[in-house]
């Protein structure tokens, strides 16, 4: 356990500008709403599964759209900073993945403080098990979006360690892919990171401790372009270093979006993200 005055370092205005979007974005409430009123819609309208439980947490549950028996499937995790949200607000984005032939599964996960961020990562790990085990698909792509770009991300390194399996892509949606800078930020009185736990739960750091041997699934790096320097340069920085290790990687940024309109963007049927992702079941 770490000391409290370990975790909570004083916050620096610059770094809570970048990443503590409550108050930059006062319409996010509203934006939750209507993915949540087109979430429930898409559920309401049947060729689902829902509820699953894949592990013991009272939250790890996923929701399941099938595309058919040995479809590829499409694993979103959705985000909230590890603090917040649940798979009911992006249902919405299953459909057109779902009508391009991918199954789309998503988990949700329990919430800081009851479990730490190491312990979520852990149940993520769980939730993709369940989905190869009793789904069988040959190929997946997973993906999220902020918090869930660090998991997706996490998901993804495990298979490069392991140097084998059925990932064939990564797609981060405006993830968080180094979690330092917000230790000195409001975001920690909820995560109560600790510098060591930062570090060693930051995608960005865990490619410069992959092994040589180490082979990387294609990336896309997609951020809104109305997102700060700081989500920019989280997905940049990730897009680069994964290049540098050996790596396949673009860098998407899309115009008119921001932190939470972005999801609306992977939702579009005739979509940049759609396209790349069916560009890597393929």
């Amino acid at each position: 356990m770490h000391s409290g005055s370990e975790i909570l370092q004083a916050i620096d205005d610059g770094l809570e500008a970048q990443y503590a979007l409550r108050k930059r974005h006062p319409e996010r409430d509203e934006i939750y709403r209507d993915h949540r009123q087109r979430s429930a819609a898409l559920r309401a309208a049947g060729n689902c599964r829902l509820d699953i439980r894949y592990g013991a947490g009272p939250r790890c549950l996923l929701d399941v759209f099938p595309a058919g028996d040995g479809a590829p499937v499409f694993f979103f995790i959705h985000g909230g900073y590890w603090r917040a949200l649940d798979k009911s607000y992006v249902s919405f984005i299953a459909e057109h993945y779902r009508n391009a032939g991918m199954t789309v599964v998503m988990p949700t996960y329990d919430l800081v403080p009851a479990e730490r961020v190491s312990g979520i990562v852990e149940q993520i790990r769980l939730a993709l098990t369940w989905t190869l085990t009793h789904l069988q698909p040959a190929r997946v792509v997973v993906s999220g979006h902020s918090a869930g770009g660090q998991l997706a991300a996490m998901l993804a390194l495990d298979q490069a360690v392991r140097g084998q399996g059925r990932i064939v892509g990564l797609v981060g949606v405006s993830g968080a892919f180094d979690l330092r800078p917000l230790l000195k930020t409001s975001i920690n009185r909820d995560l109560t990171l600790s510098p060591d736990e930062a570090a060693e739960m930051s995608p960005l750091l865990r490619l410069h401790r992959l092994p040589k041997r180490a082979k990387l699934v294609p990336l896309l790096g997609a951020v809104g372009g109305d997102e700060t320097g700081g989500f920019k340069d989280w997905t940049s920085d990730l897009v680069s270093e994964w290049c540098k290790q050996g790596g396949e990687a673009d860098y998407c940024e899309i115009p008119g979006s921001n932190h939470f309109t972005v999801l609306d963007r992977i939702a579009d049927a005739d979509g940049d993200v759609l396209r790349a992702v069916a560009g890597m079941v393929a």
